[in-house]
C-alpha cells in the first residue's frame, strides 16, 4: 500500500512460500492463538460488562472532552498500530501523542509496526494477555473477533457520535455487539481503482467500470507490456479486500445471511474463481503470487503498471517522488460485477484491552483524539476516510477539493463489513485474518482446479465456524 515509510522493511514471500501455505495451511492461525488464551469453542462469551475503572461522563455532554479524571500518576500509555500508509499522518499523530502525554502528565508510547505483522502481533498479545494498552485494529473483523477481551467502550462512541451527528451505517459493524459497543471505530480506507489514464487514452479504452471491463482493458495493456496488479497471497491487505469484493459482486460469499450458514460452495463461487484465473493469465505476470501491500504500488510507481486496484496512498507516494507521473494516473470507482459494486475494505478502530494500566486515561486520550479528528484527516491527505455522519458532508475534506478524488465521497456507499450478507461475527474476522479468500485464489490460480480450491476453502471456513456454533 506505501513506498515509502519510516522503519518500515518491505517483505516479499518467494511464490514456493505462497503456494505451500494455500496447499497446506495459513500464514497466522488467529483461531489456535485464541484458543491458547481461553476462548472457548462454542459460542463467543457474553460481552463484558464496562470495567469499574471507567470514569463517569459529564452529564448531557455535547461535546468530546479531555481527562475526566482518575488518572493521576498513570506512568505510560502503550499504544499498538500500524504503520501509516502516508507517513506524514504517523509524525503528525505521534507529535499530538507527545504534546497530550505533557498536557496530562503521561508518557505515551505508539509503537508502529507493519501492516502485514500486526494481525500476528495482536493476536499473540490477546493470546498473552497482556502487552498494549489501547490497540488500533486494521482489520474491520478483529473488534468482534477479540471483544470478550476488550472494554466495554459504549460511553465513548455515545459521546463522540452526538458531537458529530451520529456514526454511518458501516460504523455499527466495527465493535457493535449484543447492544454494546467494544470498539470506536474511526475510519475506513477507501479501495478505488488507481489507473494510467494517458495508457488508456492512447489504446482508446474508457475507466474501468466493471470487472469484465478489466479483462478486456487488462488482457490489451498486457500484450504492450502494462499489466494489471491484484496481490492473490496471504498477509496483504490489499488481497483479502479485492478478491473477498469481486466473490461478493459475483454473487457469492462466505456465509448466508443469517451469518451462520457456511456459504462458499456455490456456483457463484466458481464463477468467481473461473473469472481469477483467466484474469490472472491474461492481464497479470506471476510477481502477483509474491506481493506484500507494496507490491502493486511499486508496479504503478514503476511506470509500467497500467491499473491496480488500492487506496490513494500510492497516489500520494508518487505524487511525492515523481509528480510527472503521478499527473497521467486517476482514480474510478471501485469495478462492479455481475450482482453489483461492492467490496471489503480496511477499517481502523481503536479498543482498549481489559489488562490496560489505566482505563480512564485510556479514554481521556480517545476522547481529545476525536475532538480533533478533523486534523488527523488532513495529515493523511484524504486516506482516512471518516465513519462520522457530519465528516462525510460534503463537499468533503480533501476528497471534496481535488477533483480526481471526488468520486471518493461516496465511497461508504459500495463497502461492507467482513460476514457479508449477514452480520460481522467473531468467525467472519477469524476467516480474513487467516487470508482464506485469497489462498483460495491462489491455489486456482496455480493448478486451475477450481473444485479442490474450493473443497479446501470451504473446509477451512467450516472448521472456524464450528467453534462458534
Amino acid at each position: 500500500m506505501t513506498l515509502d515509510s519510516p522503519n518500515r522493511t518491505r517483505i516479499i514471500s518467494r511464490r514456493q512460500v505462497l503456494l505451500a501455505a494455500a496447499r497446506g495451511g495459513m500464514a497466522v492461525t488467529v483461531g489456535s492463538l485464541l484458543a491458547a488464551c481461553g476462548q472457548p469453542a462454542s459460542a463467543p462469551p457474553s460481552a463484558p460488562a464496562p470495567a469499574a475503572t471507567t470514569a463517569p461522563q459529564p452529564a448531557g455532554a455535547a461535546a468530546p472532552q479531555a481527562g475526566p479524571g482518575g488518572f493521576a500518576n498513570v506512568g505510560t500509555l502503550k499504544l499498538l498500530m500500524s504503520s501509516h500508509f502516508v507517513p506524514a499522518y504517523d509524525t503528525w499523530f505521534d507529535q499530538w501523542a507527545k504534546d497530550w502525554g505533557t498536557k496530562n502528565n503521561v508518557e505515551v508510547q505508539a509503537d508502529h509496526i507493519l501492516s502485514s505483522d500486526l494481525a500476528a502481533k495482536n493476536a499473540a498479545e490477546v493470546a498473552a494477555g497482556g502487552g498494549h494498552d489501547l490497540y488500533k485494529l486494521t482489520r474491520n473483523g478483529e473488534p468482534i473477533l477479540y471483544y470478550n477481551v476488550m472494554v466495554d467502550v459504549s460511553d465513548l462512541t455515545k459521546q463522540i457520535g452526538e458531537a458529530r451527528g451520529g456514526w454511518i451505517p458501516f460504523a455499527e459493524t466495527l465493535g457493535f455487539l449484543e447492544g454494546a459497543w467494544h470498539a470506536v471505530p474511526e475510519y475506513f480506507i477507501d479501495f478505488p481503482a488507481l489507473y494510467r489514464k494517458d495508457i488508456f487514452d492512447a489504446n482508446g479504452l474508457a475507466p474501468v467500470d466493471t470487472w469484465d471491463d478489466l479483462m478486456k482493458a487488462g488482457t490489451l495493456l498486457k500484450s504492450k507490456g502494462n499489466p494489471i496488479g491484484i496481490a492473490i497471497n496471504q498477509k496483504s491487505n490489499d488481497a483479502n479486500n479485492t478478491w473477498t469484493g469481486v466473490l461478493w459482486s459475483h454473487g457469492g460469499s462466505v456465509v448466508a445471511a443469517d451469518g451462520k450458514t457456511v456459504a462458499l460452495d456455490s456456483p457463484e463461487t466458481r464463477q468467481m474463481l473461473t473469472y481469477a484465473i483467466e484474469l490472472y493469465n491474461k492481464t497479470m505476470t506471476n510477481e502477483v503470487l509474491s506481493w506484500d501491500d507494496t507490491g502493486n504500488n511499486l508496479l504503478l510507481a514503476s511506470g509500467r503498471g497500467s491499473w491496480i486496484q488500492n487506496p490513494i496512498s500510492a497516489l500520494r507516494t508518487i505524487e511525492h517522488d515523481t509528480p510527472d507521473l503521478a499527473e497521467k494516473i486517476f482514480v474510478s470507482n471501485t469495478p462492479a460485477g455481475p450482482k453489483g459494486r461492492m467490496t471489503s475494505v480496511t477499517a481502523n478502530s481503536w479498543v482498549i484491552a481489559k489488562w490496560a494500566g489505566s482505563v480512564p486515561a485510556a479514554k481521556a486520550l480517545l476522547l481529545d483524539y476525536y475532538a480533533i479528528l478533523p486534523e488527523g484527516i488532513k495529515a493523511s491527505q484524504g486516506y482516512n476516510q471518516p465513519v462520522l455522519k457530519d465528516l462525510r458532508k460534503k463537499p468533503m475534506a480533501i476528497l471534496g477539493e481535488e477533483a480526481k478524488l471526488n468520486v471518493l465521497q461516496d465511497f461508504d456507499q459500495v463497502i461492507h463489513a467482513v460476514g457479508y450478507p449477514g452480520p460481522p461475527t467473531a468467525a467472519a474476522g477469524e476467516v480474513e485474518s487467516n487470508w482464506i479468500i485469497p489462498l483460495m485464489v491462489a491455489r486456482a490460480v496455480n493448478d486451475g482446479d477450481i473444485n479442490a480450491a474450493v473443497e479446501w476453502g470451504t473446509q477451512k471456513i467450516e472448521a472456524i465456524y464450528s467453534k462458534y456454533t
